[in-house]
C-alpha cells in the first residue's frame, strides 16, 4: 500500500490525500519546506496536485535539492518560471484545464496585484468547485498563505472568494478534493474554514 513519508517516524496512508491539512509556524519555520515535502510524495504516489502560490516558490518542485537536475514533473502557470504566462482574466479556464486534463498544476500568482488576485480566485475556486462535483476524483489543493485567500476579516470585496474556497475546504471531500493550508498568521485565516482541518501540523 502506498503511503506518505513524513518523518522516519510517521507516515500517512494515501487516503490522506482527500484530507483536510494546515502547516502553521513563524517566518523561515519551514512550513512551505513541510508542505512541498508532502506535495513531493503525492506525486510520487501518483496524486493529482494543485498549488496556489502568491509568494512565486513553489516552481522549485521541478528541481530537486541539488538545484540542477530534474525534480517532479508538474506544470507551473504564471510566475517568473512558469511555463506559460498567467493573466487575472483567466480563474475559470484554469480551473476547466485542470480538472478536464486531470493535470498537476501550480498556479504562480505572485505577479497579481491584490485585486487581481482577489477576481482570478474568486473565478477559479467557484469554477474548480462546480465542475469536482459531477467529475469525483482525488485531488489535493495546497494553499500558501492561505490568509490571503480566506481571510478571518472580509470586506465586501472578498466576500465571493472567501465563500468559494470556504465550500472547497468544507464540502470538498465529498468530491475527492482535500486541501493543506499554509499560514504564518492562522489567527488572520478564518476560524469556519480552519475548524475542518483534521490535522495540523505546528512549526517553532
Amino acid at each position: 500500500m502506498k503511503t506518505l513519508k513524513i518523518s522516519k517516524e510517521i507516515s500517512l496512508p494515501i487516503s490522506a490525500v482527500t484530507e483536510t491539512f494546515s502547516a502553521i509556524g513563524r517566518r523561515g519555520s519551514g512550513k512551505s519546506y513541510l508542505a512541498t515535502m508532502l506535495a513531493e510524495q503525492m506525486l510520487d504516489a501518483g496524486a493529482q496536485v494543485v498549488v496556489i502560490d502568491p509568494v512565486g516558490i513553489w516552481w522549485g518542485l521541478r528541481v530537486n535539492a541539488d538545484g540542477k537536475t530534474r525534480g517532479k514533473q508538474i506544470f507551473v502557470i504564471g510566475g517568473e518560471h512558469g511555463d506559460v504566462p498567467l493573466i487575472p482574466e483567466a480563474g475559470k479556464r484554469i480551473a476547466q484545464l485542470i480538472i478536464e486534463k486531470g493535470i498537476s498544476v501550480v498556479v504562480d500568482v505572485s505577479g497579481f496585484r491584490i485585486g487581481e488576485h482577489k477576481r482570478f480566485s474568486a473565478e477559479f475556486a467557484e469554477e474548480f468547485f462546480h465542475l469536482k462535483k459531477t467529475k469525483k476524483s482525488p485531488i489535493h489543493l495546497f494553499i500558501e498563505e492561505a490568509q490571503t485567500l480566506i481571510p478571518q476579516r472580509v470586506s465586501a470585496d472578498e466576500a465571493r472568494m472567501v465563500g468559494a474556497f470556504e465550500r472547497i475546504i468544507r464540502l470538498g471531500r465529498n468530491y475527492g478534493v482535500g486541501c493543506t493550508l499554509i499560514t504564518q498568521r492562522p489567527q488572520s485565516v478564518n476560524k469556519e474554514v480552519l475548524s475542518q482541518v483534521e490535522c495540523l501540523f505546528v512549526l517553532q
